[in-house]
Parts: structure tokens; C-alpha cells; sequence
């Protein structure tokens, strides 16, 4: 009965040191590195306070390539699919990365809800080899004229330039449907 009781007792200890090892870890979420985290992931300007584009990914500064995407046909009837069938223009042109960089310097405008604005197109941004953001962009009319990228849930635009917009036209020209491999 004496071994029960002693084995009974230091089962009960276990229990209830391992009860207060979780009760303490639940009641330390890991604040301080939350913290750290969002510091060092959300160094933006308030987009109220005039940021732009640039301001609130800081890495389009470090840009390599490009792909163009546009789609066959945005202003169709189908709402839906219109994003499926694409040409892309794929460029490492400094000049071309110089361009699109100046045109992400005005400011933003935040939105919670995308605008009844359909996208003409994407460009995805390389760094090294890497996709690191979207900017999604329109030029179909003076109304429907803006590029903008997507963070946090948050749709963050700002006004197309003319002459991006020029060149938008230009590359549309150029790009190429994708070719499909066979295996």
C-alpha cells in the first residue's frame, strides 16, 4: 500500500508541475517578440499621411526584373475568368525597372474594398530570383487609370503616369503568350 501511495503522490506532482508549466507558458504569448516582428515587418508611413507605393514595401527599391502581365481581355463579359488568359512581358531593363520605381512614389489612396475598376494587367517584382509583390495596375480611362499593390488586407493606390501608362501600351504589344510544355 506504501508503494501506491508514494507512486499515487509523485504522479499527482507530475500532473500538477506540468499543469503549471502550460497555465505559465499560455499566459506568456511571446509579446516582446510579437513586437520585434511587427517592427521589423511594418515600417510604413500611415498612407493617410501621404506615403506612397515605395514607402510602404521598401524592397521595390531593390527590384532586378519584371514579368508584365496582361490580360487578353479585362473589359470582357466574364468577370470571373478574365484573369486566365494572359500575354507577359518578362524584362531585366534598368531603364524599364527605373520607370515603373519613379511612377510608386506619389501617394496612396487606402481602401478596404477593391474599386469597381477591373486590373488590365500585373507586374510581378524580382529580387534575385525571387517573387516579392504584385502591383496591379489599369489605364483604361481617365476614371480606371492607377496602379496598386495589396497589403495587410488593404488595397493601397495611387494614379497611373502617362508615360507609364504609354509604355504599358508599348509592352502589351510585345508580350507573348505563355507556352505550355509538353512532358
Amino acid at each position: 500500500m506504501l508503494l501506491y501511495e508514494t507512486f499515487s503522490m509523485k504522479y499527482l506532482q507530475f500532473v500538477f508541475a506540468l499543469l503549471t508549466v502550460v497555465v505559465l507558458a499560455c499566459n506568456n504569448p511571446g509579446t516582446d517578440h510579437k513586437k520585434k516582428i511587427t517592427a521589423t515587418v511594418d515600417n510604413t508611413v500611415a498612407p493617410d499621411a501621404g506615403g506612397s507605393i515605395m514607402q510602404l514595401d521598401g524592397r521595390l527599391k531593390d527590384v532586378d526584373s519584371l514579368v508584365f502581365i496582361f490580360y487578353k481581355d479585362p473589359h470582357g463579359t466574364d468577370s470571373l475568368r478574365y484573369t486566365r488568359f494572359y500575354k507577359d512581358f518578362h524584362s531585366t531593363d534598368t531603364a524599364l525597372i527605373a520607370l515603373v520605381q519613379n511612377n510608386l512614389h506619389d501617394s496612396v489612396e487606402r481602401l478596404e474594398r477593391v474599386r469597381p475598376c477591373r486590373s488590365e494587367g500585373k507586374i510581378w517584382c524580382f529580387r534575385r530570383g525571387d517573387i516579392f509583390q504584385t502591383i496591379y495596375f489599369s489605364a483604361h480611362n481617365k476614371d480606371c487609370s492607377f496602379v496598386y499593390i495589396i497589403k495587410n488586407g488593404q488595397f493601397y493606390y495611387s494614379k497611373l503616369a502617362g508615360n507609364l501608362a504609354a509604355k504599358f501600351a508599348e509592352l502589351k504589344g510585345l508580350a507573348k503568350e505563355p507556352k505550355v510544355e509538353q512532358r
